[in-house]
């Protein structure tokens, strides 16, 4: 009599098991496809980094402060929420410094779509460097301190494409905001501005770096 429960049981554990499985594989790619979290959106792992070639310092936080490249106390660090000007103002992005500095080519991190080209930042010699907020659907980003660049708001950009090239501060200031941003924006005061996503995150895994950054 005890025959059919055992059964019973079997069968049950053999559809636990391969019930989940199945769904696996015919689930379609998009929807199987993880996605890492920042700043409460998703962004698509085939992110791929903004320019070629190694990075020559780090960009996060504890690498930067250690490194020595920057003394104690200085107001250029590269990290996100970096003090600047006599720490009055934090950093929005983050600096990253292609091996080959000034005229390196910055490329699309995704397909996209420029909504604005406009000066972003003046050096003491008096080089304009500009700025390229770019749609890229679930992020919007900004490619700063670049030569100016060859594109206009409007354009439609494809993954890898150069969008432009990084000017003598050597170094490719890189924002990331959420959809729908239209502009970039200054960081005063102690919160994170609604709208900013702190990019270290994305950046650590396209340049495939390994951080021993403390947990926030």
């Amino acid at each position: 009599m005890d025959r059919p429960k055992k059964k019973g049981v079997f069968l049950f554990i053999i559809l636990c098991v391969t019930i989940p499985a199945a769904m696996a594989l015919v689930l379609p790619m998009a929807d199987r496809e993880v996605c890492a979290q920042a700043g409460g959106i998703e962004q698509p792992l085939d992110v791929m980094p903004p320019f070629d070639g190694p990075l020559k310092y780090p960009f996060t936080k504890n690498d930067s402060m250690e490194c020595g490249r920057w003394r104690s106390g200085s107001q250029d660090y590269p990290y996100f929420g970096a003090p600047r000007d006599g720490n009055t103002r934090k950093h929005a992005g983050i600096d990253l410094y292609p091996l080959q500095g000034a005229g390196t080519p910055v490329k699309a991190v995704l397909d996209g779509k420029v909504i604005r080209v406009a000066p972003f930042y003046t050096r003491r010699n008096g080089e304009v460097t500009y700025g390229v907020l770019v749609d890229h659907g679930n992020f919007t980003a900004n490619y700063a301190e670049l030569k100016k660049p060859p594109l206009s708001p409007g354009a439609i950009i494809k993954q890898g494409q150069i969008i432009g090239v990084v000017s003598g501060t050597n170094q490719l200031h890189f924002e990331l905001y959420k959809p729908g941003t239209k502009n970039w924006f200054s960081w005063y005061g102690s919160g994170v501005p609604p709208g900013l996503i702190d990019p270290t995150g994305m950046m650590i895994r396209v340049f495939d770096m390994k951080s021993g950054e403390e947990k926030e």
